[in-house]
């Protein structure tokens, strides 16, 4: 299950793809329109090399922002690492169920299961 925070970044990452299928898109249908001469060639290239340069920098910006906000779980307490599986209310440890439910501090939901 993916956070919050990651959705972001494949959210960028995939608008940044669009951006660049469609760049490229132009690029050809105008070399195209130009009927694939030599000369048309190098402006053609660039606008490719360009597209991919923008497509790179989005990613790389997404990245960058995802890793400012640390290590992230889902329904977990802010960017604090896997707080451990959720005690299933006063029947945990003390009835005899598995002690999962104390590993780190206890509050994980597991995705809202319980």
């Amino acid at each position: 299950m993916a956070t919050a925070a990651e959705m972001t970044f494949n959210q960028a990452v995939i608008k940044a793809e669009g951006t660049r299928q469609t760049a490229k898109q132009a690029a050809f249908a105008t070399f195209s329109a130009a009927g694939f001469s030599a000369a048309a060639l190098p402006t053609y290239e660039a606008a490719l090399t360009a597209a991919d340069i923008a497509y790179q920098t989005a990613a790389k910006n997404a990245a960058n922002t995802l890793s400012l906000a640390g290590d992230t779980i889902p329904n977990g307490p802010g960017a604090a690492t896997n707080p451990g599986n959720c005690n299933p209310g006063g029947v945990g440890v003390n009835a005899g169920m598995s002690p999962n439910g104390v590993i780190g501090n206890g509050t994980a939901s597991m995705g809202a299961l319980c």
